[in-house]
């Protein structure tokens, strides 16, 4: 299994012996700092595949975790993060 992000650009996921799949990410009305976005996208994607969830949820997760951490300053998040896996994807 590998997992490309890409920032603004889709997220892919190549499993061996399946299709590509690409995951459109959501894209935030502003940026304030990018240093920490793959290490938070890595975080929520590691998290859901530990719940058991499935590869397309955990990008969701991960993606949901980056769009965060680029609107905040120094890698942190809201007080109140409103995940929403169904509807979180573009």
């Amino acid at each position: 299994v590998v997992v490309i992000t890409q920032g603004a650009d889709p997220t892919v996921l190549a499993i061996a012996g399946k299709d590509i799949e690409e995951f459109q990410v959501k894209k935030p009305s502003s940026i304030v700092d990018t240093n920490g976005a793959g290490d938070s996208f890595v975080g929520g994607f590691l998290a859901y595949l530990a719940l058991g969830k499935t590869y397309a949820e955990a990008i969701q997760a991960g993606a949901y975790c980056a769009f965060e951490c680029i609107q905040q300053s120094s890698c942190t998040y809201p007080e109140k993060p409103n995940f929403d896996p169904k509807t979180f994807l573009s």
